[in-house]
């Protein structure tokens, strides 16, 4: 008795709807999993969609930093969010030590990010500043030759990385080439790390140095990682998805009449 409510549950339909010469027929199970892919896919193109303006409200506030008188460090750090402020600080640069960023493309080109230290005035804590983009001269080369590091007068934008680089921090090998020290990717926390060996307790952000017209660095910081075009265009993708599942849903579960069939059957005799 079971094992046919069991099979009238699996083959009986939902209901059935006329649809021109075929009868609309859905069965539970395929129903029910067709639901739930439903949704999921829905909730990726919103969640898609989110990330968007998301993006789109970096951008905008950005923006309206980077056109901000530059400020003193302390009172960048004493704003609600001082990620991305444009500061200028007194200090001195520390030339002892450079960490080098390897694998960094600018205009598909491969180069180094190059990082220095540098002790302000008037706080407790070194400071990690990228100095900017240089190119690799050639395949065999492994470090750049970093120019030293002579401002005393520092102004730049504050980034505050967003959450830890977990491949990077799982498998950091660190190179040393005499006062340099060359790792293969980003993550904050492995350069807090290193820092702290070396004999720096360093600030949990970085100063991107201003861009200027003669240095031999490039300073084009991205914005975002991922522009919101990106995302609307996933967006889309998700929603298209839907869209496709819907279709075979229907098309799937479309089925000929009995009266149809019958008709058919007599003509054929």
């Amino acid at each position: 008795m079971k094992h046919n409510l069991f099979e009238k549950f699996l083959n009986d339909p939902i209901f059935s709807l006329k649809v021109g010469e075929r009868t609309f027929m859905p069965t539970w199970i395929p129903t029910l999993v067709f639901i739930l892919v439903l949704i999921q896919l829905f909730r990726l193109g919103f969640w898609q969609l989110d990330r968007a303006q998301e993006k789109r409200d970096i951008i905008a506030n950005l923006e309206f930093k980077s056109k901000q008188e530059a400020i003193d460090l302390t009172q960048a750090l004493d704003s609600n969010n001082p990620d991305q402020t444009v500061v200028v600080m007194l200090g001195t640069p520390l030339n002892d030590w450079f960490f080098i960023i390897d694998n960094k493309k600018q205009d598909n080109r491969l180069g180094y990010e190059v990082m220095g230290l540098f002790k302000p005035e008037n706080y407790d804590k070194a400071l990690l500043v990228s100095r900017g983009w240089l190119a690799r001269k050639d395949f065999y080369q492994k470090v750049p030759e970093v120019p030293e590091f002579t401002e005393s007068l520092l102004q730049g934008s504050l980034y505050y990385p967003k959450g830890a680089n977990p491949v990077v921090a799982a498998n950091a090998q660190w190179e040393q080439f005499d006062n340099k020290l060359l790792i293969g990717g980003f993550d904050m926390q492995t350069l807090e790390e290193k820092a702290l060996q070396i004999g720096y307790h360093i600030a949990p952000f970085v100063v991107r140095q201003k861009a200027e017209t003669n240095s031999p660095f490039v300073r084009d910081w991205p914005v975002v990682a991922s522009p919101p075009a990106k995302h609307t265009a996933y967006a889309v993708q998700w929603f298209a998805m839907a869209l496709a599942l819907i279709i075979i849903f229907i098309v799937v579960n479309l089925k000929r009449s009995n009266l149809n069939s019958k008709k058919e059957e007599t003509s054929d005799e």
